[in-house]
Parts: structure tokens; C-alpha cells; sequence
């Protein structure tokens, strides 16, 4: 046997050993950079909460920067010009207050008599004027149009009111007893809107009967 000592294994560090501590500047450091971080998410917060503050603080754009008024050719102002003429025959600019539903409607906008007599005349007619100024008119429309203000009645709404006419039950209603209509009650329409309604109503090629299911999609489709 050799003489020479046996040297015994190096024992590893026991699993349950602490780590060394870490030094003090170290821990420091790593204390300071996250206090660091948590400043900036805050100016970062801040920064996004006033964007969005500011977002929600602009007003809503006026209309009449949107369509430019000085451009009397704009197709919007043309068209409410195109509405607005037929019911001024003197060429004023001027119209009678009974005649703004109608203006309205061709427009696309359908407000109730109540609306027209209480809010709208109110709206843009001085007490003193005796007919209503077209350019009083036109800034009101434009915002209207904007809004898309004053819909057309729902689908089921419109539908039941057109098969009250209906009496057959087919869809299809005699162009004469909606004439009558459309022009012996309270809500009478113009004789000009009726025009155009016969012109543009869907009819029945057979009968020439109008098909009203057909135009309250038109008409709602157009909202």
C-alpha cells in the first residue's frame, strides 16, 4: 500500500446555505432605477390623461367650417337653395313659416308639427319678420344635415301607416286614395311634394299600383 495521504473530497455548500448578501450601493441602485421607472409611468399617465382631456375639451367642429359658406356653388347649399326657391316666388329669399315643413321634408328631414311650430320657427325667425330669411334658413339646415336631425319614423311605423291604405292586404295601394292621403289631413303635403312622391314611388308594373314596401326601404335606407 502506498504511504501517500488520501486526500478527502471537497463537501459541497449544504443546498439550505444563504446566498451572500447583496451589497448595500448595489441595492440602492436597483431602488433608485425603479423609482426612476415609476416616475416616468407616471408623467407618461399624466401626459395620455391630458391628451385625452384635451381631446374631449374640443368642441365639436361648426358646421359652417365644414361646408364653406363663401362657396354658394357647395352641392349641400345647393341643394337646401334648389328647396328653399320653389316656395319664395318673389326671388326675396324669403318664404311664409307654413311652408318649412315642406322645405324640411324634401330636404329629408321630418319634423313634427310640434317641433316645426314650437322649436324650428323659434329657432329661425325673428318675432318682428313676418316671412322667414333664407340665410336664417340655410345656417339651420346645414346643421341639420350635419346632425342628420329630425329622421324619417321607424320601418314597423311607416309600414303600419301605409297598410291602414292597404285594404286588399297585397302590398299595393291605388295611386289616387294616396293622393287623398297625403293631402286631406292635418300633415297635408304640398302639392309639389306629391308630385315628386308619385314621380319616385315604386309602382307595380301591372297595375301601376304603388308598391309602399318598396319605398319605406328606399326611405329608410336613405338614414
Amino acid at each position: 500500500m502506498s504511504d501517500q495521504p488520501v486526500e478527502k473530497p471537497t463537501e459541497a455548500a449544504p443546498a439550505d446555505s444563504k446566498a451572500e448578501p447583496v451589497p448595500e450601493k448595489v441595492e440602492k441602485k436597483t431602488e433608485t432605477a425603479k423609482e426612476q421607472d415609476g416616475a416616468k409611468k407616471e408623467e407618461l399617465n399624466e401626459v395620455e390623461e391630458k391628451e385625452e382631456a384635451g381631446k374631449q375639451a374640443q368642441p365639436v367642429e361648426d358646421v359652417r367650417k365644414i361646408v364653406d359658406t363663401n362657396d354658394p356653388d357647395h352641392p349641400i347649399r345647393r341643394r337646401i337653395r334648389e328647396a328653399f326657391e320653389p316656395f319664395d316666388p318673389d326671388r326675396n329669399n324669403t318664404c311664409d313659416e307654413r311652408e318649412i315643413r315642406y322645405i324640411m321634408r324634401y330636404l329629408g328631414a321630418y319634423p313634427t308639427e310640434e317641433d316645426v311650430s314650437k322649436v324650428i320657427i323659434k329657432q329661425i325667425k325673428e318675432d318682428e319678420e313676418i316671412r322667414v330669411r333664407y340665410d336664417r334658413f340655410e345656417e339651420f339646415m346645414l346643421e341639420v344635415i350635419k346632425d342628420n336631425r329630425y329622421p324619417p319614423d321607424d320601418y314597423e311605423t311607416l309600414m303600419q301607416a301605409f297598410k291602414v291604405l292597404d285594404a286588399d292586404g297585397k302590398g299595393l295601394i291605388d295611386e289616387q286614395v294616396m293622393v287623398e292621403a297625403l293631402t286631406s289631413n292635418a300633415y297635408a303635403f304640398h302639392e309639389n311634394e306629391v308630385q315628386d312622391f308619385l314621380r319616385d314611388v315604386p309602382k307595380d308594373p301591372r297595375t301601376g299600383k304603388i308598391e309602399y314596401e318598396k319605398y319605406v326601404n328606399t326611405l329608410i335606407g336613405d338614414h
